[in-house]
């Protein structure tokens, strides 16, 4: 904590700390998971409607959770297994595009 300042203003005397710079907020990296059904471009429907079991399990992953986290370490390797099922997707598209205010959860 800053140390504290003392000063007189009129005839009072006032006690303050001073503010201490503050550090910009980490840009919002988490969007809807239909934001991030979306980011796949023309190829969604067709992930959404493939059967397999390692594609079936990554839309499941990504439907049962709240939001989508871009910074998710597991995230590339989600994207990966839908690139090994012949999906043409690009991951880093997906993950570095930046968070529009209408894929915001």
């Amino acid at each position: 904590m800053a140390d504290m300042i003392e000063y007189q203003v009129g005839g009072a005397t006032v006690r303050a700390y001073p503010e201490l710079p503050t550090t910009p907020a980490a840009p919002v990296r988490r969007i809807s998971v239909g934001a991030f059904y979306d980011r796949f471009g023309p190829s969604k429907w067709a992930i959404l409607a493939d059967e397999t079991p390692a594609v079936r399990a990554v839309v499941r992953d990504a439907s049962v959770r709240r939001w989508i986290d871009l910074d998710n370490p597991d995230l590339p390797a989600g994207l990966a297994i839908l690139q090994a099922a012949n999906h043409d997707i690009d991951p880093a598209e997906i993950i570095d595009a930046p968070v529009r205010a209408e894929e915001l959860p």
